[in-house]
């Protein structure tokens, strides 16, 4: 007993000390500036992506990018009961992102499309379904700004 707790104690005080720290502790701040942001397609995605990533415009800097957004959502029917029942969903949420150089006639710099998606079962009651829907949503709108936040410092 008394051993088990000396290990314990040993582990606790070499992982405090060592300098371990979560890989996602700090919001990572951009590498780049941004001069203009253009938002198309769904406005909540498009703001709960620029507002969990961090992304800002930035006037007066001498060299930034402007950066474009593009998403979309998806609500489809996965699966139905032998009565014809919807049983479960799959939402699908895809953003294109893109940054442009405004010095070089847009040229594109950094592009990609990001994906992610989440199944999900049918709720007898509608408003929990739709509750339940947006915190989906939310989850998987803070996934992929964490991707963009990723792949913009890469």
């Amino acid at each position: 007993m008394i051993i088990k707790k000396l290990v314990f104690i040993l582990t606790l005080l070499a992982v405090t000390n060592c300098g371990y720290e979560p890989i996602y502790s700090k919001k990572e701040t951009l590498n780049i500036s941004i001069n203009k942001i253009e938002l198309i397609g769904d406005k909540k995605i498009n703001r709960s992506i620029v507002s969990f990533a961090n992304l800002r415009e930035t006037k007066n800097v001498n060299y930034s990018y402007d950066l474009n957004l593009n998403s979309s959502k998806k609500i489809e029917v996965v699966s139905k009961n032998s009565a014809g029942n919807v049983t479960s969903f799959k939402i699908t949420i895809i953003v294109k992102f893109s940054l442009k150089d405004p010095n070089d006639q847009g040229a594109v710099i950094k592009s990609k499309n990001f994906r992610t998606s989440f199944i999900y079962n049918n709720k007898k009651n509608k408003f929990d379904l739709l509750q339940y829907e947006k915190i989906v949503e939310k989850n998987l709108v803070e996934k992929i700004a964490e991707e963009i936040t990723i792949y913009i410092n890469s």
